[in-house]
């Protein structure tokens, strides 16, 4: 009889942590495991007495359930509250997957001091198994030290099952009008501080260059900064926002260069999509990205919050040539870095009570 494991999937999350509940229930692993969603669509804030409703509404969720495993997501304030529910019910193992961190961006105050030094180690703690996915992480984050054997290490993000030659291409240059002399450079993702926007702006406005046209795909409350700060190099065609798109595969296959400017990431879904359709890749060489990209073998690795960075890569990747050798090389190393059986194999083990 399978095992039966319990996914944590936060309805109102989107990007990284659901796409990743997705490729697992999808996977070989289906083969072995009976996966159950939990979905969370409520929250508590810092309210101790909310907090406690919340630990006992999922705590009777999960009791009713039966798993053997329980898999949540997140080492945040939100993972501890869902792990005290595991650990108050009847699953028989813990697994939290560290997709982000507050270790990732401290940033000195009292609240974020004590979710890094006593959310996220109580957490770990409390846990059967905790791993990151990426080797960054691993290095960086401090709760981690708290209980070394409950550390299982790393396990990737999988490459995407998504053939390329499947994938329509021409959609998007006929949608926007972008003739094929023209260099389309992609940037896909939440459109907030934090994924370098700032930076990419001051880029367009310094390169000033009608050969290269940005597409800004994904939603998020800096998309004002580029209508207000942008606005001529949107009346030229210089730069598309596109909102939230339900093609972004096809968009990427139409597109030359990705551009990836975060400021902090663990093993970006966003980079490795990008990668499996071809795209040249121009990221900033912080956390899981220099693990994804090698710098001036299979794209370019530059400096986070460096406009100047952003122009120069941009003007090197200017040479198809180059832009493809980059993109070939990326894609035969991250297709066998992050295998199915790569990925799924270790995750088989660290499942099973």
């Amino acid at each position: 009889m399978k095992k039966k494991v319990i996914l944590h999937d936060i309805e109102y999350s989107v990007g990284g942590p659901k796409t990743v509940l997705n490729g697992i229930v999808n996977s070989p692993l289906k083969d072995e495991f009976e996966f159950v969603r939990l979905k969370q669509s409520d929250g508590c804030g810092f309210n101790p007495v909310k907090a406690l409703k919340f630990i006992n509404n999922y705590r009777k969720r999960i009791n009713a359930i039966g798993a053997d495993s329980i898999y949540i997501c997140g080492l945040q304030y939100t993972g501890l509250l869902m792990t005290l529910a595991a650990k108050l019910s009847n699953v028989k193992k813990i697994v939290v997957s560290v997709h982000g961190s507050d270790w990732d961006n401290p940033d000195g105050t009292l609240r974020k001091w004590i979710l890094m030094h006593i959310v996220e180690p109580l957490t770990v703690k409390l846990a059967d198994s905790v791993f990151t996915v990426c080797e960054a992480a691993q290095r960086t984050i401090g709760a981690l030290k708290v209980a070394p054997s409950h550390n299982d290490g790393v396990v990737y993000n999988t490459f995407p099952n998504i053939d390329i030659e499947y994938v329509s291409g021409g959609k998007l240059r006929k949608e926007l009008n972008i003739g094929a002399e023209k260099t389309i450079v992609a940037v896909v993702g939440r459109v907030v501080q934090a994924k370098g926007h700032g930076y990419i702006i001051e880029a367009i406005k310094k390169l000033d260059d009608p050969r290269f046209v940005f597409v800004i795909v994904g939603d998020g409350p800096y998309l004002e900064h580029y209508r207000k700060e942008c606005s001529e190099e949107i009346k030229t065609g210089c730069v598309h926002l596109l909102g939230a798109r339900n093609d972004v595969y096809a968009i990427l296959k139409d597109s030359d260069i990705f551009l990836f400017a975060t400021l902090n990431e663990n093993h970006s879904l966003a980079l490795l999509e990008a990668v499996n359709m071809q795209c040249a890749a121009l990221v900033t060489d912080v956390g899981g990205n220099p693990e994804i990209i090698e710098n001036g073998k299979s794209g370019i690795l530059i400096p986070s919050r460096d406009s100047d960075a952003i122009v120069r890569g941009l003007r090197t990747l200017g040479d198809p040539n180059l832009r493809n050798q980059y993109a070939t090389k990326a894609y035969c190393d991250a297709r066998e870095k992050f295998s199915i059986e790569n990925t799924y194999g270790k995750l088989n083990k660290i499942l099973t009570p």
